[in-house]
């Protein structure tokens, strides 16, 4: 999973230019970096990376194969060591969630123009 963060920003950067959305390239990376990193740091499992077009928005989504759901409990303290993640998720997206599946979640968020 080394990499995967990188990846997915270049993939979404890709995408935002081919629909025309280049405003929202730089928020959808952000959300998908911490999404990723979440994964990679907490599932430990595979994952893939969901992008998809809603009218003015592009909604960016991560499944991964862990039951476990993050949880957002507002700012840390300065002097914390990460749990920033979901925080910067909130800070950039009109709204997200998260989606217990069979055999794993979906974690999303909703950038607008």
């Amino acid at each position: 999973m080394v990499g995967a963060a990188r990846r997915a920003r270049e993939l979404i950067t890709e995408i935002c230019l081919r629909w025309d959305f280049p405003e929202l390239a730089g928020d959808a990376c952000i959300v998908a970096t911490e999404m990723v990193n979440n994964v990679v740091a907490h599932a430990r499992t595979p994952m893939r990376v969901l992008l998809a077009r809603l009218g003015d928005a592009i909604s960016v989504a991560v499944r991964d194969e862990s039951p476990a759901q993050p949880r957002f409990s507002g700012p840390v303290a300065p002097t914390a060591y990460g749990g920033r993640g979901l925080l910067l998720i909130d800070s950039v997206a009109s709204r997200w969630g998260r989606l217990g599946l069979p055999g794993g979640k979906v974690v999303w968020a909703l950038l607008n123009r």
